[in-house]
């Protein structure tokens, strides 16, 4: 038998960094609001949105 037992993670990338957040009820409305308009995850809605953010201030 295989050690390794679950599903791989996506993209071969494991995700091991925990981010725990305290967001307004608006700010978690708009996010459940993109996940559900995008059929993405909200955490794939906060990823998405950090790298948008990267590429913006690295453009300068």
């Amino acid at each position: 038998m295989s050690p390794r037992t679950g599903r791989p993670p996506k993209l071969g990338m494991s995700k091991s960094i925990n981010l725990q957040l305290r967001i307004t009820p608006e700010t978690a409305e708009k996010l459940r609001e993109c996940s559900e308009k995008l059929q993405i995850s909200r955490t794939e809605v906060i990823e998405r949105g950090i790298d948008y953010l990267h590429n913006q201030v690295n453009k300068k």
